[in-house]
């Protein structure tokens, strides 16, 4: 047999081989998406089951999926190395992604939950402990950045638009005798204070009991305010009964995971707030477990840049 031929059989043979050790490395990792699907079908039935292998498709997924074959294929190698990395990093995915650790590091980073006087702070008909004054209070300050322009002239609220239906919600059980809604746009187009107005009103909030201040981010709307509460303006004054200088009972509406910094710029700003948390993301409600749980998503990865995020802002001290 001729050089070339045995050089041709000793390259099909490695395709070969290189082909069934592929096959066999998606065959082992194709048992994870397996086991879950099968898993939650078992645990919540048939759609809970369809929602995991939608998860499953999922970009974020397919990462996870993807670093744990490479981990498998380089195991299969024995190229310790490669193996261990990615395994590395297939481990910390899972973690990152995984909706149990993201809501565990919510709840280190959100204002807690208030349930006294009573979880939802419409309902509240006493300030908590430690508060002086009464209701209903002067102003509920909800910040920006939970609602915006979809097109010219259409305003939607975004995925912390509880603000502004917390908002509303005060205004319409007694809490609060007037909103001021913050914020400005850098590039002047859909400024979330007047947004958040439009949006009140909708709501059936009174225009007349709406006020505004600017700022393009939260250290700018907290100078805002002090200036605000400072220099209150007439109408508002007439609002609530009051004259300048006097002490005014003020509530700050905005995400939970914002709230520790917002009162942390508050206070740099001479300025003490009531923490009205709203738009929580550690849900506190018991379930059972479910295997979805453990697949990655864009969801939970988002909840984890949030969480990195105010948790960077508290180390800067800002």
């Amino acid at each position: 047999m001729s050089d070339v031929a045995e050089s041709h059989i000793e390259l099909e043979t490695a395709r070969s081989a290189l082909w069934r050790r592929a096959v066999g490395v998606g065959v082992i990792t194709g048992l994870l998406p397996v086991a879950l699907v099968v898993t939650c079908y078992l645990q919540q039935g048939f759609v809970a089951a369809g929602r995991c292998a939608t998860d499953l498709v999922m970009p974020v997924a397919v990462v996870w999926m993807g670093l744990l074959a490479c981990t498998i294929w380089h195991a299969s190698l024995r190229n310790r190395g490669p193996a261990f990395a990615f395994f590395g990093l297939f481990a910390l995915w899972s973690i990152v992604g995984n909706g149990y650790f993201n809501r565990s590091l919510m709840s280190r980073v959100e204002a807690p939950l208030v349930t006294d006087p009573n979880p939802a702070f419409e309902k509240w008909t006493t300030l908590p402990d430690g508060r002086e004054g009464q209701l209903p209070l002067d102003a509920a300050v909800t910040l920006g950045g939970s609602a915006g322009l979809i097109s010219d002239g259409f305003a939607e609220v975004y995925r912390d638009g509880e603000r502004i239906v917390s908002a509303a919600q005060a205004y319409h059980a007694g809490m609060t005798q007037t909103i001021i809604t913050t914020g400005t746009s850098s590039d002047g187009i859909g400024n979330p204070s007047e947004v958040g107005r439009e949006l009140l009103v909708s709501l059936n909030v009174p225009d007349e009991h709406i006020f505004s201040i600017e700022g393009e981010n939260t250290s700018q709307e907290m100078a805002s305010l002090a200036e605000f509460l400072q220099n209150p303006p007439q109408a508002w004054l007439e609002q609530i009964n009051a004259s300048v200088g006097e002490k005014y009972q003020i509530g700050l509406i905005t995400s939970a995971f914002h709230i520790p910094r917002a009162i942390r710029l508050a206070k740099t700003n001479g300025l003490d707030l009531i923490p009205l948390p709203c738009a929580f993301r550690n849900e506190q409600t018991n379930r059972p477990f479910l295997a979805a749980s453990l697949v990655p998503n864009a969801e939970h990865l988002a909840n984890f840049g949030q969480a990195t995020k105010e948790i960077l802002a508290w180390f800067l001290g800002r």
